[in-house]
């Protein structure tokens, strides 16, 4: 089962496509009156005019499964394969999905349902306790879903999973920032990030209210 886009609920629709294609450097495919996507080699991006922010995961799979009642709070759907068109991005432009972040009140509750009985491989397992975190991996056809949750006793392990941030990978983080920078975008200065060889930036305005982060790999540290 690998994660097929991540759809972004905005106010402005006409307003949000253009904000998205200059932060991503990739234009968007017209699904119809309603919804742009944006793809990459990895995910894609798809805008929808109902607000709300993070919405829904779409999962695709060719081999037939049960999928769980209950995503816990999550909206999920998960369809067959279908043909895609990758839009290739302008040079140094955003090239996938790096991550998609969910906060949990219950990461145990998490790895029962997304290791366990979904079979996504989890590839970490870490608390961070000068962060009073502990965080979870999950890899879905090269994109990362990170669980987030406090360390020690939840106040409400019933509680829903919200989904609350993305992170894209790009091949140029500086090269980028100064792009989006001159296209008007607010972006941060780039910083090492948390994973040894990898650089960040924050995007502060331009993702529809959206949490978002610019991330390279194999990068040296700044």
């Amino acid at each position: 089962m690998n994660l097929d886009s991540v759809e972004i609920g905005v106010d402005d629709l006409d307003e949000a496509e253009s904000t998205y294609t200059r932060l991503l450097g990739v234009s968007a495919l017209r699904q119809d009156d309603q919804r742009r996507r944006f793809e990459f080699g990895r995910g894609a991006i798809e805008l929808t005019p109902d607000g709300g922010g993070l919405r829904t995961l779409r999962f695709v799979t060719d081999v037939p499964c049960v999928t769980p009642e209950t995503f816990h709070g999550l909206r999920v759907e998960v369809t067959m394969p279908r043909a895609t068109t990758e839009r290739f991005p302008q040079r140094g432009g955003v090239v996938g999905i790096d991550h998609v972040v969910i906060h949990s009140p219950d990461l145990d509750r998490a790895m029962s349902l997304w290791r366990d009985r979904l079979g996504l491989r989890l590839a970490l397992d870490r608390p961070f306790p000068q962060r009073g975190i502990r965080i979870l991996f999950f890899r879905t056809g090269g994109i990362t879903l990170e669980f987030v949750g406090r360390l020690g006793p939840t106040t409400d392990a019933s509680g829903a999973d919200v989904p609350f941030g993305l992170a894209y990978r790009v091949t140029d983080l500086a090269a980028w920032r100064t792009h989006l920078l001159a296209a008007g975008l607010d972006v941060s200065e780039v910083r090492a990030g948390i994973k040894p060889d990898t650089l960040v930036a924050t995007v502060r305005s331009g993702a529809a209210g959206i949490p978002t982060l610019l991330i390279e790999a194999n990068a040296k540290s700044v």
